[in-house]
């Protein structure tokens, strides 16, 4: 059994050739409350940024821009979004109990309001720690060998991926660097992204946790709740070119949010 931080896309790919850029594409479905909706997710990584991208029961991105200092979450089911800054992070319960407050502050129906712009994307708990348990199960999944490990939360089974080592997805030093620092922006906050997806369960973050010690690229990744599947992702496509501009911007009108509810238009 290995630990590791609850994070999206934390993948270490030690040894063969260096690349610039990394796109990959999944296709699959998300099952909500008893009802399927087609899913698609994408993940992009460069030196510096990261984006994660998912459409789903929502429809949703999760952006990493190191030279900004940010972690950006933009909701564009409702067309919100908000920030978590490096310097906002400073662990311990202190940022926990000031967000409380400051909620505890607003009339009821206003804090109602701000907690249903954040599109149930934010938890003020910690998570639990994940642990992931290596299969012995191995399955050729499309032309590349995987290996199938389970993250456990106690002992109930929140997610799996099939890892793949192919040098295919081998990521430069620079992008694993870029990695490992949007990793320490969600080791040390106490604000859990619970759903870059939508739906119940968080399944957008789910979907993307892998155990950061060893390596193994995701050609599947899978989410359950209460033993039930709510998500099934398999990879689609990859690619090696430049990461699109538009994969970073907030379109025009969106609306920033912040732990007061009250918003201002990008």
């Amino acid at each position: 059994m290995r630990h590791s931080v609850l994070i999206p896309l934390v993948l270490l790919i030690a040894g063969g050739p260096v690349h610039a850029q990394l796109n990959t594409f999944y296709r699959g479905v998300q099952t909500v409350d008893g009802k399927e909706y087609p899913a698609t997710a994408q993940f992009s990584i460069e030196k510096g940024r990261v984006a994660m991208l998912m459409k789903g029961a929502r429809s949703a991105r999760m952006l990493f821009l190191e030279s900004d200092h940010v972690l950006r979450i933009v909701d564009d089911q409702t067309k919100s979004y908000f920030d978590i800054e490096k310097g906002a992070l400073p662990g311990g319960m202190g940022m926990m109990a000031e967000a409380e407050k400051q909620l505890a502050k607003l009339p009821p129906e206003q804090r109602k309001m701000a907690e249903q712009s954040m599109g149930g994307m934010m938890s003020m708990a910690p998570p639990a720690p994940t642990e992931y348990v290596w299969s012995n199960e191995h399955q050729t999944i499309g032309g590349y060998d995987c290996t199938r490990v389970d993250a456990m939360r106690g002992s109930e089974k929140r997610s799996e991926y099939w890892g793949t080592t192919s040098k295919d997805f081998a990521m430069s030093e620079a992008e694993r660097k870029t990695m490992l620092a949007m990793q320490d922006y969600l080791r040390h906050s106490l604000i859990m992204v619970q759903s870059a997806g939508g739906g119940s369960g968080g399944d957008g973050t789910r979907a993307f946790q892998w155990d950061t010690s060893v390596d193994g690229y995701p050609i599947v990744t899978r989410c359950f709740d209460q033993g039930k599947m709510t998500l099934d992702l398999k990879l689609e496509s990859f690619n090696r070119s430049a990461l699109s501009k538009d994969l970073f911007e907030i379109p025009k009108g969106y609306a920033k949010q912040d732990l007061s509810g009250k918003g201002k238009r990008h």
